[in-house]
């Protein structure tokens, strides 16, 4: 059915494919990982009240989308408006924190729209990340996965973000990741990263590449 559906969005140059999860991914957003499951149309979030975070989102890029013009303005942060105001968080959160507003679904994955982009602007999709990870490595993580799109018209991606079990906080207890994982499946194989949130000094990232089998059964 998801092949079907893909087959489709392609032959129609659709703009809004809504995603359609992998069994693949699925276990990472079960009602036992996830405090609230939210699908996002463009992807969908996995996020816990406890860690006013996101610890799940997965997506898919479309290398039709990425061929299309770009839109280079960027939206405001918005408040995600499905989670109970106790459980969320605000921009104003991050103000002052020494933590950038990190994208876990990226601005430049989905700038084909004013919708697709907006939705990644929404606080439930950010997280507290080091500036250096955050404009370094991780974006450049980002790339890769947008140059395999475009390589094999299609990819889909799992972003896991990792929390200590005590974990430190910004303001409005929002919790800062330890660490993050991106696991990005082509039709033909995967690619798994796992990066510390802090400052790092090697930027090459085939450095971060780990062993799928390892992070997908942790």
């Amino acid at each position: 059915m998801r092949k079907c559906f893909f087959i489709l969005c392609l032959a129609l140059n659709l703009a809004f494919c809504k995603y359609e999860m992998s069994d693949e991914f699925k276990p990472f957003f079960s009602k036992k990982n996830c405090s609230l499951i939210m699908d996002k149309y463009f992807y969908v979030n996995c996020y816990d009240y406890a860690f006013k975070g996101t610890k799940a989102i997965a997506y898919e890029i479309l290398a039709l989308n990425l061929y299309k013009e770009q839109l280079k303005k960027r939206p405001k942060f918005e408040d995600d408006t499905n989670i109970a105001k106790k459980y969320r968080s605000s921009w104003s959160d991050y103000k002052n924190s020494g933590y950038e507003r990190g994208h876990i679904a990226p601005n430049a994955s989905f700038s084909y729209s004013v919708y697709s982009q907006r939705s990644t602007f929404l606080m439930s999709n950010i997280t507290p990340q080091n500036s250096n990870l955050n404009s370094g490595v991780w974006a450049k993580i980002e790339k890769r996965a947008r140059q395999l799109a475009k390589k094999y018209k299609r990819v889909e991606v799992l972003n896991l973000i990792i929390y200590d079990k005590k974990p430190k906080f910004i303001k409005n207890k929002i919790a800062i990741p330890k660490a993050y994982v991106k696991v990005i499946k082509t039709p033909k194989f995967k690619e798994c990263y796992q990066v510390s949130n802090k400052e790092l000094k090697n930027q090459n990232i085939n450095k971060y590449k780990k062993s799928c089998n390892a992070l997908l059964n942790f």
